[in-house]
């Protein structure tokens, strides 16, 4: 972009978000955007969308799913903020099934039983691409295995596997404990954890990897000045749903590219 170094950005949300978000933003943060250099905060339609706009260049940085950032990452871009949840910067995914379901992964190999998946979305980390990579890692070809579909969420996918649509969804874990207990109240019983997944880190705040080196400097500095003034990372923290964030290191979204 041209300007000066420092203003300017441009900050995409992702679908997940909505529009809400993005008219608070913009009406209730828009003093804590402008510390920062933001002058444009847009909702992207999806997440390949969200993904395209930082490998173009056509936004200066995104609040991303691990998966975009590992890609964004690998194409040269940087994980500026990670969020914190729960004390933790990593969670797990958890495999669900019936609890009246006999289904045992250890044995399902050479089974020949073809089980119907509901999974959230292909972005999903918790609820696509750590249980898939699971599974695989057991022996399992989920393009073998499987009949998958798409349910759009992880409580669309749990109530596929409550009402018999489906034998086997994925949600997250982290510190508090296992998401679908949260998401699915009183009826959590009917479920069984069937496994545990690898860690991944959590969502975070990507750079684009066509951000010129001053430019990126004075938004990675733009963007810790906020994180370190309590007011704003309040705002910031509410915005996002999580605790805090914390500064990755180099690299920590690029192995997540071995799961796809």
């Amino acid at each position: 972009m041209a300007g000066d170094a420092g203003v300017g950005f441009t900050f995409a949300l992702p679908p997940s978000l909505g529009t809400g978000p993005v008219e608070r933003l913009a009406i209730r943060f828009a003093e804590v955007l402008e510390g920062a250099g933001f002058g444009t905060v847009m909702a992207m339609p999806s997440y390949g969308d969200l993904e395209r706009a930082l490998l173009e260049g056509s936004v200066d940085a995104a609040w991303g799913p691990p998966i975009v950032c590992a890609r964004v990452e690998s194409a040269g871009g940087r994980v500026a903020l990670r969020a914190v949840r729960y004390g933790a910067v990593t969670y797990r995914s958890v495999l669900i099934c019936r609890l009246e379901d006999p289904l045992d992964l250890r044995v399902l190999v050479g089974s020949g039983r073809r089980l119907r998946a509901a999974w959230v979305d292909r972005w999903s980390m918790g609820g696509y691409v750590l249980p898939r990579h699971h599974l695989r890692s057991r022996g399992i070809e989920p393009d073998v295995a499987l009949d998958e579909a798409f349910a759009g969420s992880y409580r669309a996918g749990l109530d596929r596997v409550l009402e018999g649509e489906a034998e086997l969804t994925a949600s997250y874990a982290n510190r508090r404990g296992l998401g679908y207990v949260d998401i699915c109240g009183p009826r959590a019983e009917e479920l069984r954890t069937l496994a545990y997944t690898a860690e991944s880190p959590n969502d975070g705040v990507v750079l684009s990897p066509k951000l010129p080196r001053a430019r990126a400097e004075a938004l990675l500095g733009g963007l810790h000045r906020l994180i370190a003034t309590p007011a704003s990372l309040a705002i910031l923290a509410e915005t996002f749903e999580v605790d805090g964030f914390d500064r990755p290191p180099l690299g920590t979204y690029q192995p997540l590219l071995a799961y796809l």
